[in-house]
């Protein structure tokens, strides 16, 4: 008994990799899709919380996904703790300080936000 279930477990195995080897692979991000080469994203403001946003955000993500929101106190605190949930370092001594300099800059109110066009360089 204890065999062919073994057998089936494999045969159900060989079927799912025989599946996904027909996917097609994943399509490259075309040129287009990528920004000119010198292009600059967008930076936070000024301001004592600066250096510690840049260490906390800029590791997984480009400032401008920060900049586009308009979350007041209690929204940037939720987004604290669900951005350390997944690994980004903000000392527990400066989480209230961030929290109120991201509100301060990017609360409710926020209309400074103009996303960079950008395209391939040309020949």
């Amino acid at each position: 008994m204890k065999g062919r279930a073994v057998g089936i477990s494999l045969v159900a195995l060989a079927v799912a990799c025989a599946v996904l080897a027909r996917r097609p692979a994943p399509e490259a991000p075309r040129g287009e899709a990528l920004p000119e080469l010198g292009t600059r994203l967008g930076q936070f403001p000024e301001g004592p919380m600066k250096a510690v946003a840049d260490q906390a955000c800029l590791n997984c993500h480009s400032a401008d996904m920060t900049l586009q929101q308009r979350l007041n106190d209690k929204q940037w605190a939720a987004e604290i703790d669900k951005m350390t949930g997944w690994g980004a370092v903000v000392p527990e001594d400066q989480k209230a300080a961030l929290i109120a300099y991201l509100a301060e800059h990017f609360g409710p109110d926020n209309d400074r936000f103009e996303p960079v066009v950008a395209r391939p360089a040309g020949p």
